[in-house]
């Protein structure tokens, strides 16, 4: 059985981690000719319209429904077919990538069961591809709830800036904490202006195994403000090619 190669991105909001993810699954699927699966794990779902799909429900929507359902559905090997199905539903299918949304997190009620069939269902599905990015919400909570197994490559996204490179120090100190398995974590500094001064230089945190700079790039400004996929950028635009650059360091 092919073991996937997983691809975590984490980092504090705002610092285009959905960006960068949405141009890895095109650059990884380019790469392998094969689909490659994209998870969106922020809250703030908004990996589908970065990558051109609509994402009609997500699995938090379909939490709350099979929630509300409990009680209807049989017990045992019966129930968990049943949750399953409705998180294949869930997914959305295409030639490049499929995507799961994770969508809103959980409200009232227990959701400990639910949560980890979807342990097992993206478990189970990893495996199904020769790559899978996770799209993470800010900070390391998501994680922390151990729903992805592994994660080959960690890369945590920060802007150019002192604060954000101090929250990405934190942010893998605290995955060394929670002890989960990684094999390698990349420092991503995006949106990069020329060349970092002195004063970034310095902050740049100790621990990971290599630091990649994205360049500034106005196409994807452009595009974020009118919500357009990311699939319109150009193939030479300096976002495209440093994420070129890094899936080869990747893998």
């Amino acid at each position: 059985m092919t073991v996937a190669f997983t691809i975590a991105v984490a980092g504090k909001g705002g610092v285009g981690k959905s960006t960068l993810s949405a141009l890895l699954v095109r650059e990884m699927s380019s790469r392998s000719g094969k689909v490659v699966l994209a998870v969106d794990a922020d809250p703030n779902s908004n990996l589908g319209e970065k990558l051109g799909v609509a994402v009609e429900r997500t699995i938090g929507d379909l939490r709350e429904d099979l929630l509300k359902r409990s009680e209807e559905l049989a017990g045992g090997g019966s129930k968990h077919e049943a949750v399953m199905y409705h998180l294949r539903l869930a997914m959305v299918e295409g030639r490049e990538f499929d995507l799961v949304t994770m969508g809103r997190s959980e409200g009232r009620g227990c959701y400990c069961y639910i949560n980890n069939l979807l342990r097992t269902y993206l478990d189970d599905v990893m495996d199904d591809y020769p790559y899978v990015v996770i799209d993470n919400e800010a900070g390391m909570e998501h994680l922390s709830r151990r729903t992805c197994r592994r994660m080959d490559v960690l890369l945590v996204v920060s802007d150019a800036t002192t604060v954000g490179l101090t929250t990405a120090g934190r942010i893998l100190t605290l995955a060394r904490e929670m002890e989960l398995d990684i094999g390698a974590a990349v420092l991503i500094i995006n949106r990069v202006r020329g060349e970092l001064p002195p004063a970034l230089r310095d902050a740049v945190p100790q621990g990971f195994s290599s630091v990649v700079l994205i360049p500034h790039d106005p196409a994807v400004e452009e595009l974020a403000a009118s919500g357009g996929p990311l699939s319109r950028l150009p193939p030479d635009s300096p976002a495209v090619n440093a994420v070129r650059g890094l899936a080869r360091e990747l893998k």
